[in-house]
This record gives C-alpha cells, sequence and structure tokens, in this order.
C-alpha cells in the first residue's frame, strides 16, 4: 500500500501546482473546470463470483492561452472460486492511472503542451509506469459540435518491472527510456444529448511500444447525470513474459457531470 501512497501524492502535488499556480492567463476565474466523474461495478455469484469496481474522472478547463486537462481512472476485479471444498479469492485485475497535460495556443489552431503520466498495473507485467514529456498539437477542427486535436513529441518514459521470481523480494529491474509520444483526442456530438469519445495513445520506445485505444458513447439523461459504454483496448508490442499483448475491456457506467 505504501508504495501506491508515495506516488500518489507526487502526482497530486504535480497537478495541484499546475493548476493553482500563476500560469493562467489574463481569463482566469472567467470559466469553471468542466468534466465528469465515470462510476461502474457488478457483482456475480454461483459457481464463481466476481466483484469488478471501476471509476474515472476527467476534468478540463480553458483560461486565456491554457489549458489544464486532467485524467484519472482505476480497474478492480476480485474472484472468488470453489478449490477442494474452500473458498479461494484472488484479485485478477488492479489497475489505476493519473494523468496531466497542459497546453499552450500558439496559433488559431496549433498549441503546445506538456504530459504527464503516472500508471500502475501489475498483470500486465510491470509494478510502475511513467511518462513525462511535451511537444506539438494542432485541432484540425475546434467547435461545438466536433473537437479533434492531435499531439506528438518527444519524452522519457520510466518502468520498473513486476519479478515474481526473483529469489530477492527487494529487487527491482528498471528502465528509462527516451519515447516518443502519438495522441489522438476526438469528441463528437453525434446529435443532442449524444456524445461519442474516441481516444487513442501510442508510446513508442526502443523495446516495446504501447498502444491504446477508448472509444465511448454517452447519452445525457439530465443535466448532471448520463448513461456511458465504453471499449477499451491496450496493446504492447513486446510484452513481459507469460503476458498477453492485448487486453480489452468493455464497460458500461454511470457518469455524473459538472
Amino acid at each position: 500500500m505504501r508504495k501506491l501512497i508515495v506516488p500518489a501524492s507526487v502526482c497530486c502535488v504535480f497537478v495541484s501546482a499546475a493548476v493553482a499556480g500563476g500560469i493562467d492567463g489574463p481569463d482566469a476565474g472567467k470559466e469553471n473546470w468542466d468534466g465528469s466523474l465515470e462510476l461502474s461495478a457488478s457483482a456475480a455469484s454461483g459457481n464463481t463470483d466476481n466483484t469488478v469496481i471501476g471509476g474515472r474522472f476527467d476534468a478540463r478547463r480553458v483560461l486565456g492561452r491554457y489549458t489544464h486537462d486532467i485524467k484519472s481512472g482505476a480497474d478492480y476485479t476480485e474472484t472468488t472460486n470453489e478449490v477442494d471444498g474452500e473458498d479461494v479469492t484472488e484479485t485478477t485485475q488492479n489497475k489505476w492511472f493519473t494523468q496531466y497535460r497542459l497546453e499552450m495556443q500558439m496559433a488559431d489552431r496549433t498549441f503546445s503542451y506538456a504530459r504527464a503520466r503516472y500508471e500502475q498495473d501489475e498483470f500486465s507485467g510491470y509494478d510502475q509506469r511513467a511518462f513525462l514529456g511535451g511537444g506539438i498539437g494542432h485541432s484540425p477542427f475546434d467547435q461545438d459540435e466536433v473537437r479533434w486535436s492531435l499531439l506528438a513529441g518527444p519524452g522519457v518514459q520510466y518502468t520498473q518491472f513486476v519479478e515474481p521470481d526473483s529469489p530477492d523480494p527487494e529487487f527491482k529491474r528498471e528502465e528509462t527510456e527516451v519515447a516518443v509520444f502519438l495522441g489522438s483526442d476526438l469528441h463528437w456530438l453525434v446529435r443532442e444529448n449524444i456524445t461519442l469519445e474516441h481516444v487513442a495513445d501510442a508510446t513508442w520506445t526502443e523495446k516495446n511500444s504501447t498502444l491504446e485505444s477508448r472509444i465511448a458513447l454517452t447519452s445525457k439523461l439530465t443535466e448532471t447525470i448520463s448513461t456511458r459504454v465504453s471499449y477499451n483496448v491496450k496493446h504492447e508490442t513486446d510484452p513481459a513474459d507469460d503476458k498477453e499483448d492485448t487486453d480489452t475491456q468493455l464497460k458500461a457506467s454511470v457518469v455524473f457531470g459538472f
């Protein structure tokens, strides 16, 4: 638990400093945060007991030339099976991430950005992964109905791998690599109260590349409550030993907007 708390605290301090610091433009305070809190949960009983809990937080704020974009999410799954007459409970999914991106408008639809991301996903073969980088972005469409941003730039990626078979419990295999990030962020108001979102990220390093895609369809029920169906795909070109290269997840959620 301690190794979860320390990185999380660092990320919270970083985000808070960036948001509250003196980088806001002359229009600071004139616009509020726009975002959502997504919650999902399910349980099954019978031959196998299954408990699935998930959550996601998204927030965005435009202040003059600057745009703050914050994303965080977590998924946890616990499965209970009967083995030799006894119930055995195992954690089969345990992952979370937090990300902060700061954009600075340079031209009508072109901006520079800085991006920091931290994640943990023990069942993908790594204990911790962090990315820090920046670059240039461009918005082919930036309207009320369609907002689409493309991003590219260099960075540095740090990975700490899970080594369950190591004779030394304190041993940690670590790698720090130069990386290249490519991103696409699309929000489309298909019709009144129906929104389609597609976010795709690619992070290249010499030894492994990570491709992530999330597509979500959100239906607004009231001013603050919506339902959402999302499909997530994560692919590693060179996964850790005994790990699958592709993970997928289909999720139905309730969303609270603000």
